[in-house]
């Protein structure tokens, strides 16, 4: 498969590799299961394809990057049956388009020769599927045709995440890469009969490193990762909110001139944001941080990102003769004359004048307010 897009190495820009498994044929409820592949005691999935593809969608359509635009989509997908791939997706790809080790060695070499065309690029690698754990940090991604019985050894149908991390560290490559890992990292029971398993797709570590290379991984140590059936993961689902404005900083932070989520921002709201998914689910996740997660820009957004604005008023019996003036920079109306409170509106992140004028008994209230993603919720009391 070539990149979804037209592949640009003449400039530097934003490299993508995006893996989404869901359907494994060997399996026990897949299309021709093997002993290999079913010692692992696996199921088919129902949302890493789908999920995976929502994120390709977002790179295609509003991933922003001023000085290194997108310039290679590549993207390899097995769908379960039944399963939804973003349309926008969908429509490019043709031909073989499976994740299976031939695939994705093929494209991780493209991918790799990418990268190294400028130390200026910016890499961004998301792979979701199967997971299982070997080592302490290790995260091991189980491909389509995980378990075949053409493979030798046990782990040949999988991709070494950790391993490929590593191998893509170094001085000579995109000097700004971004790795999100969106698989459990369970050790597997068939894994007390080996001293080791071996096999999987991985790269030799050159030496010396690259500036910055967060991998975030969906899943802690020998822990879960979860998923809504037949719809995404709560990884992605509480990364897709970030970069949709749950991890937004503004220019004031630093690094540049547009609003954009920095590494230092993923790292804080996306651990916190999966977590409560999780939870309001009645399920534990906790994802982990590691490799090289030095600051820098993810993602610069083209607009101003917008807040959910929620302002309550209060004592109860003032809302009726209250009426509410909002000003973006204590200057520009956003709205004015309001009395149909609780006011409840999406506004551009930013600082605003809230003024609230009210008749005796009450008081004439003013606040500022600094508006930043996703929402602020406020409450301003007239009360004399």
């Amino acid at each position: 498969m070539p990149s979804l897009i037209a592949e640009d190495l003449t400039q530097p820009g934003t490299h993508a590799l995006v893996l989404g498994i869901s359907a494994y044929l060997h399996f026990e409820d897949g299309t021709d299961p093997t002993p290999k592949a079913t010692a692992f005691q696996m199921e088919q999935l129902s949302a890493a394809a789908r999920s995976a593809s929502e994120f390709a969608a977002w790179l295609l359509n509003d991933y922003h990057c001023e000085r290194a635009p997108l310039s290679s989509l590549r993207v390899l997908l097995s769908p379960s049956d039944g399963e939804e791939i973003h349309p926008d997706i969908q429509a490019r790809l043709h031909g073989d388009y499976s994740a299976t080790k031939e695939n994705v060695r093929a494209e991780l070499l493209g991918f790799k020769n990418a990268s190294d065309a400028h130390t200026d690029n910016v890499i961004i690698v998301y792979v979701a599927g199967h997971g299982v754990q070997l080592t302490g940090n290790g995260a091991i991604v189980l491909l389509h045709d995980f378990g075949d019985n053409a493979h030798l050894a046990e782990l040949e149908g999988a991709i070494d995440m950790v391993g490929v991390h590593a191998g893509m560290r170094h001085p000579n490559t995109a000097r700004t890469q971004f790795w999100f890992v969106d698989a459990c990292r369970q050790r597997p029971s068939i894994a007390r009969r080996f001293e080791t398993l071996e096999g999987a797709l991985t790269l030799s570590k050159p030496i010396g490193d690259t500036e910055s290379s967060p991998l975030f991984l969906a899943a802690s140590t020998g822990k879960e990762a979860f998923a809504r059936v037949g719809g995404v993961t709560l990884f992605n689902e509480g990364l897709m909110w970030a970069v949709r404005g749950g991890a937004a900083s503004g220019p004031e932070d630093g690094g540049s001139s547009n609003w954009h989520v920095p590494v230092t921002a993923l790292i804080s709201r996306l651990p916190n944001r999966v977590k409560a998914l999780a939870e309001a689910e009645g399920a534990e996740q906790s994802v982990d941080i590691a490799g090289k997660p030095i600051e820098a820009i993810f993602h610069e957004y083209a607009a101003v990102p917008l807040v959910d604005l929620i302002v309550a008023l209060s004592p109860d019996e003032a809302k009726s003769v209250s009426r509410g003036t909002l000003k973006q920079n204590a200057t520009v109306p956003v709205v004015e004359d309001f009395d149909d409170w609780p006011m409840h509106m999406p506004v551009e992140a930013g600082l605003y004048l809230l003024s609230v004028e009210a008749p005796a008994p009450f008081t004439r209230k003013d606040d500022i307010l600094l508006l930043n993603p996703p929402e602020k919720r406020t409450e301003i009391s007239v009360a004399s």
